[in-house]
């Protein structure tokens, strides 16, 4: 089975360099290009971009469009003391798209497609009503190998205004954090029958965590019977500075502090 070839963009006068010839009509070769480079460093591959395409019209200036795209490859998730997940398939890829559609409240239609670049038997239009919204698919493996990528790719590249027109509510967002996570892992000793979720909420709950999972659950010695220890990573970050480490002690005691009072979990 051979790739398709996608037609060439419109090339510019004077371009800053011999990469950026073209006007991109695509943000996926820009994204693989990326997962190229930390294909080697990290199991779970995870990028997404929003940016703007230009697509040529005889004659006249081109259609330009704002896009999202991702792309995925490697794990299916993030390392877990339950094991790991398997690998990404098509159908994360398309579940992905399905829950961003869920938020819209929009349902969307699934139809098989022939697109450049991409294996068609992996490979779907997304609709919402008579909209075309995008695309989702596998990336085709002579494809991958230009990008010197090795293990299967799966994107997705939608219309962004297209996307957002699906929408029935108003939308609202929390802009990207602008300063850098300090990343702590806590071990916390507990009742056996204290159940996690309660653990992580309350973690979850104090001053400057951004976000917290549970990585590792274990019993036996040197745990005392009855017990048993969770271990969590937790991201501290403030919307406003870069903490410092002398900050972020001060906020994890209270957190242990909390713990201690509230569930009775001890550090480990």
């Amino acid at each position: 089975m051979e790739a398709v070839k996608a037609p060439l963009g419109l090339k510019v006068t004077n371009p800053l360099s011999q990469e950026q010839e073209y006007l991109r009509t695509s943000l996926r070769p820009g994204l693989l290009s990326i997962l190229a480079l930390n294909q080697r460093h990290q199991e779970s591959l995870r990028f997404f971009e929003i940016g703007r395409v230009f697509l040529p019209q005889p004659g006249e200036l081109p259609q330009e469009k704002e896009t999202l795209a991702f792309v995925l490859a490697g794990a299916r998730g993030e390392p877990s003391w339950q094991g790991k997940e398997g690998t990404t398939d098509f159908f994360q890829a398309k579940g992905l798209l399905q829950s961003l559609l869920g938020q819209l409240k929009a349902a969307a239609d699934f139809r098989p497609a022939n697109t450049p670049g991409l294996i068609p038997a992996q490979t779907a239009e997304v609709w919402v009503g008579d909209n075309l919204l995008g695309l989702v698919g596998q990336v085709h493996p002579q494809t991958a190998e230009v990008f010197d990528l090795h293990l299967p790719v799966f994107l997705a590249e939608m219309d962004l205004a297209a996307l957002l027109s699906t929408s029935q509510e108003r939308l609202t967002y929390t802009p990207l954090p602008r300063f850098p996570a300090t990343v702590r892992d806590l071990a916390l000793v507990m009742d056996e029958t204290l159940p996690a979720e309660r653990v992580q909420q309350v973690i979850a709950a104090s001053p400057l965590v951004a976000q917290v999972s549970l990585f590792d659950h274990y019993t036996g010695a040197p745990i005392p019977h009855g017990k048993k220890s969770l271990a969590f990573s937790i991201n501290y970050q403030s919307p406003q500075r870069t903490l410092t480490d002398a900050e972020v002690d001060e906020i994890q005691q209270q957190l242990l502090e909390r713990l201690a009072q509230e569930l009775g979990a001890v550090l480990r």
